[in-house]
Protein backbone atom coordinates (compact mmCIF):
# COMPACT_ATOMS: atom_id res chain seq x y z
CA UNK A 1 0.00 0.00 0.00
CA UNK A 2 3.09 1.86 0.46
CA UNK A 3 3.18 2.85 -3.22
CA UNK A 4 -0.43 4.24 -3.30
CA UNK A 5 -0.64 8.36 -3.28
CA UNK A 6 -1.36 9.12 0.02
CA UNK A 7 -4.63 10.29 -0.89
CA UNK A 8 -5.41 6.78 -2.01
CA UNK A 9 -4.23 5.13 1.22
CA UNK A 10 -6.38 7.61 3.61
CA UNK A 11 -9.54 6.57 1.34
CA UNK A 12 -8.49 2.81 1.49
CA UNK A 13 -8.25 2.73 5.23
CA UNK A 14 -11.68 4.83 5.59
CA UNK A 15 -13.06 1.96 3.28
CA UNK A 16 -11.10 -0.87 5.78
CA UNK A 17 -13.40 0.60 8.83
CA UNK A 18 -16.63 0.42 7.41
CA UNK A 19 -15.87 -3.30 6.21
CA UNK A 20 -14.14 -3.92 10.05
CA UNK A 21 -17.62 -2.31 11.26
CA UNK A 22 -20.19 -3.88 8.88
CA UNK A 23 -21.66 -7.44 10.68
CA UNK A 24 -24.47 -8.13 7.69
CA UNK A 25 -23.04 -11.03 5.98
CA UNK A 26 -24.92 -10.23 3.05
CA UNK A 27 -23.94 -7.17 2.51
CA UNK A 28 -20.26 -7.98 2.83
CA UNK A 29 -20.91 -10.49 -0.07
CA UNK A 30 -22.12 -8.56 -1.95
CA UNK A 31 -18.94 -5.62 -1.73
CA UNK A 32 -16.87 -8.53 -2.09
CA UNK A 33 -18.55 -9.44 -5.70
CA UNK A 34 -18.40 -5.84 -6.88
CA UNK A 35 -15.05 -5.35 -5.84
CA UNK A 36 -13.75 -8.76 -7.04
CA UNK A 37 -16.15 -7.35 -10.74
CA UNK A 38 -14.39 -4.15 -10.57
CA UNK A 39 -10.80 -5.67 -10.49
CA UNK A 40 -11.30 -7.94 -13.06
CA UNK A 41 -12.67 -4.83 -15.21
CA UNK A 42 -9.42 -3.20 -14.30
CA UNK A 43 -6.94 -5.74 -15.08
CA UNK A 44 -8.59 -6.16 -18.47
CA UNK A 45 -8.69 -2.11 -19.15
CA UNK A 46 -4.86 -2.08 -18.05
CA UNK A 47 -4.17 -5.79 -20.91
CA UNK A 48 -5.54 -3.68 -23.05
CA UNK A 49 -4.11 -0.55 -22.78
CA UNK A 50 -0.89 -1.87 -22.46
CA UNK A 51 -1.52 -3.96 -25.83
CA UNK A 52 -2.65 -0.71 -27.64
CA UNK A 53 1.04 0.87 -26.42
CA UNK A 54 2.68 -2.01 -27.24
CA UNK A 55 0.80 -2.65 -30.52
CA UNK A 56 -0.50 -5.87 -29.72
CA UNK A 57 -4.52 -6.66 -31.00
CA UNK A 58 -6.37 -8.64 -28.37
CA UNK A 59 -6.10 -12.35 -29.43
CA UNK A 60 -2.08 -11.83 -30.82
CA UNK A 61 -0.71 -12.55 -26.98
Amino acid sequence: MDQLPLKRQFTIAMHERSIDRCDDIEQLRSVAKTLLRAWQLQASFSEEYAGQLMGIKRGEA
